[in-house]
């Protein structure tokens, strides 16, 4: 049951590393990001409801958790936003490398916000990590570092931390799968209305794109978060966390084997000093939950 366990957190973290993969295609079509990830979330949805419901589960909610849910379909939203804008300011691969200083961000939340100690082993990995992401954001030959690029990512781990936090502290009276799928249902929601308001068409002519991006929002959002679920409830969440710094390794590779970016000194340094940041912080600290 390890071995499974260990199987599902490596391909829960594959999956979302991917993200890359599916979304520099779409950006090069000309189809709204907007739009894309209104199909995303909408299909995700429908695809975990569907996976809940199979399972004779429940999609009922208590009043009290409406608008914490609300609130978490938003960041959500903006998480994904912002992290897609960073794909046109730096390199998709440090993005999602960026992005990955999440687990670090909610560390630095919860002591602040709510007084959680911060051990020694997590000051240390914070110290690395922001070594790591200032030699990744390093670029070219006269070391121009891209502060655009990174803040609008941090911004996107940020959301993504508070996110984490309303999860961690927010009371809320359902299962895993139940609050992801609001979660993304909300998402959708908030892309569908600011098309609308835009002016955009909600309409995929092609049968191809629309295709591409359901398996996009399968592999990216449905895989991802079912199976670490699975992960978790089989090797607990501190070895799922650990395999889950595949994702900006997944995401580094994709970039350099498929759309042309090079695998410098500086971009190698910053991915292994950032990955040995957030494995000290997991390994050197309780779970948060």
């Amino acid at each position: 049951m390890q071995v499974k366990g260990y199987i599902y957190a490596a391909v829960s973290a594959i999956s979302f590393g991917l993200i890359p993969l599916f979304v520099i295609p779409i950006k090069r079509s000309g189809i709204s990001m907007d739009v894309t990830l209104f199909y995303r979330f909408l299909l995700a949805a429908i695809m975990i409801g569907t996976y809940v419901l199979l399972r004779k589960g429940s999609l009922k909610l208590r009043s009290s958790d409406t608008a914490k849910l609300i609130f978490m379909g938003l960041l959500y939203a903006l998480s994904a936003e912002l992290l897609f804008i960073g794909y046109d300011a730096m390199s998709a691969g440090i993005a999602s490398t960026v992005l990955y200083v999440y687990p670090l961000l909610v560390a630095v939340i919860l002591y602040l916000g709510f007084g959680e100690k911060v051990s020694l082993s997590t000051k240390i990995s914070m110290g690395l990590a922001l070594v790591g992401v200032i030699v990744l954001s390093w670029e070219g030959e006269n070391m121009k570092f891209n502060w655009i690029g990174t803040l609008i990512v941090l911004g996107s781990a940020l959301s993504y931390a508070l996110y984490m936090i309303v999860v961690n502290k927010g009371r809320l009276h359902a299962s895993g799968p139940v609050i992801t799928f609001y979660s993304v249902l909300f998402s959708a929601i908030f892309y569908g209305i600011k098309s609308l308001f835009q002016g955009e068409n909600l309409l995929i002519n092609s049968p191809y794109w629309f295709g591409f991006i359901t398996v996009f929002s399968f592999v990216t959002v449905v895989i991802s978060v079912l199976l670490i679920v699975l992960a978790i409830n089989l090797i607990g969440s501190t070895p799922t966390a650990v395999l889950g710094a595949l994702e900006p390794v997944v995401a580094v590779w994709i970039s350099v084997l498929f759309f042309g970016e090079k695998a410098t000194s500086n971009l190698i340094m910053g991915l292994l000093i950032i990955i040995g940041a957030l494995i000290i912080n997991i390994f050197g600290t309780k779970k948060i939950s």
